[in-house]
């Protein structure tokens, strides 16, 4: 098939790591960035490619993922007050446009995505994206008591398009200590254990399993930001070294970021790349889709995501692909409900021979905030460009799997017609309400237990018999309730809920 002259092509690809060891550069995150920006523009060999980029795209970093208010608490060595311009700055683009990225784990592939379809629109010959994470560096001088200065207010200006994370923060939850990802998810992990019809020893060892090619990925990536990824009969077992974070994940299981990474791409036009020499670097990005979730409280079935569906099938269907096509993923890995929740969607299980991973994931290769994604399309973009594979699919969400961005990478192009047309994920799926004050009995739905200074706090979602969903919420103490909990199978019984405080409620005991 002929190329457009318009088409869009990644042409170069970079990551950055700053390990914490002898060769450590302490480097801040905007240094970071740069610095994967700087080694993949030199890689084209073309001395003057900087001239030909118009824009750089920035993925948001964690610090400005947050309210202004609890900013210094997150940046105690400060920040740039632009960003994006801080990075083009540094990487010699300062005549280019500089944009900030909206907040979430999907932001890498869907700028890209946005990337691709300005350069078919002809709105500019080349775009740099990238993005970078130093929260390594930050804590170590933390503990260390060793100060760092990364205030900075560049002159010059960048197009923000904010935070964009209106449903990260769920009240209703928050108000039952239910607050961080890392407290949310376990709440789906549960559920989708339940609709697999697994013990939770048996699902504890298939999370194991399904994550074990991650970490053997991890082990052998060079970018890799830990030394010591777990190996794969430590993943799903409870060590001093591996505490349960939140029932049921163990601490190996969960992402990562106190990481110092970058990654860059590079896309442009057929037309550009053929004049410059690097057509035979040409990678096509085949098919994408994006779509959003209902909120999370409102969604009828925790343990799956139609939206998460929906991308991956019209990635697929729009790349002119099958699942069989495809010779390695990159599945999201925040936390393993992602991974699984995909790969029932691709119709793969860990008995399938192709990596769901190039990186390592999250939990083992690192997870740099907004960022990862930029890793899994720059490791695509060099596996193809290396003859290692012909077409790998990247996945992407934000949020609690509620934001879903899906790229299909190729070395060869197909009909393209995703850059001119946008499909809308229309949800048809029913609704639950969520009731604000009960008192009677309910069934479990899902639950975690987490460690809190006064002791194991529990966590329920449930549904009364009115259909509503209720949380409730105790410090677990010695007994029934605890050992239903902690030891046994609770999703199914019933509880005895009461109203705790304004808009909360506790958990009385079994019924």
């Amino acid at each position: 098939m002929e190329v457009a002259g318009n088409t869009p092509v990644l042409v170069s690809a970079s990551q950055v790591v700053d390990r914490l060891d002898e060769n450590w550069e302490k480097l801040g995150p905007a240094d970071m960035a740069a610095k994967a920006v700087s080694q993949m523009l030199a890689s084209t060999s073309v001395a003057d490619i900087g001239s030909y980029v118009d824009r750089v795209m920035v993925m948001r970093t964690f610090v400005d993922s947050v309210p202004d208010r609890i900013k210094p608490l997150l940046a105690p060595f400060g920040f740039s007050t632009k960003f994006a311009r801080s990075v083009a700055t540094r990487a010699g683009l300062d005549h280019a446009a500089a944009h900030y990225a909206t907040a979430g784990g999907q932001s890498p592939q869907q700028y890209t995505a946005r990337a691709c379809r300005a350069i078919a629109g002809g709105e500019a010959r080349a775009i740099v994206l990238c993005g970078a994470e130093a929260i390594g560096t930050m804590r170590a001088h933390q503990r260390s008591g060793e100060t760092l200065d990364w205030s900075e207010n560049p002159v010059g200006d960048q197009s923000d398009d904010g935070m964009g994370l209106e449903d990260q923060f769920v009240p209703a939850l928050a108000a039952h200590k239910v607050i961080a990802p890392i407290d949310i998810y376990p709440l789906m992990e549960h559920r989708k254990r339940m609709g697999r019809g697994m013990s939770r020893p048996d699902y504890l060892t298939y999370l194991g399993e399904v994550l074990t090619p991650l970490s053997n990925a991890a082990r052998v990536n060079p970018f890799t930001m830990f030394e010591n990824v777990p190996q794969p009969d430590e993943i799903a077992l409870v060590s001093g070294r591996n505490r349960v974070v939140g029932d049921p994940h163990l601490k190996s299981m969960v992402a990562k970021d106190g990481v110092n990474q970058s990654a860059a791409v590079l896309v442009m036009s057929f037309e550009l790349a053929s004049e410059l020499g690097l057509a035979d670097k040409a990678v096509f990005l085949r098919g994408f889709a994006e779509a959003s979730e209902q909120a999370l409280l409102e969604r009828a079935d925790l343990s799956t995501s139609p939206a998460l569906r929906w991308a991956y099938d019209n990635a697929l269907a729009s790349s002119g692909l099958s699942v069989s096509d495809i010779e390695a993923f990159d599945l999201y890995s925040c936390f393993p409900v992602a991974v699984i929740e995909a790969m029932e969607t691709l119709g793969i299980d860990t008995d399938d021979h192709r990596p769901t991973s190039l990186t390592g994931g999250l939990p083992f290769f690192g997870g740099p905030g907004n960022n990862y994604s930029m890793h899994g399309i720059a490791s695509a973009v060099t596996a193809i460009q290396e003859g290692q594979y012909s077409h790998v699919l990247v996945g992407a969400l934000g949020g609690h799997m509620s934001k879903h961005a899906v790229g299909v990478y190729s070395c060869t192009s197909g009909s393209s017609d995703w850059l001119s047309s946008e499909k809308a994920f229309e949800d048809a799926g029913n609704s639950v309400s969520l009731a604000s004050e009960f008192s009677g009995s309910a069934v479990v739905e899902t639950f975690t237990v987490k460690m809190i200074p006064e002791g194991q706090w529990l966590a329920v979602l449930a549904i009364n018999d009115e259909g509503e969903r209720v949380i409730a919420a105790s410090l677990l103490e010695p007994g029934e309730l605890h050992d239903q909990f902690t030891q046994g199978e609770p999703i199914g019984e019933r509880i005895a809920i009461e109203p705790s405080s304004e808009n909360t409620h506790r958990v009385v005991g079994l019924v």
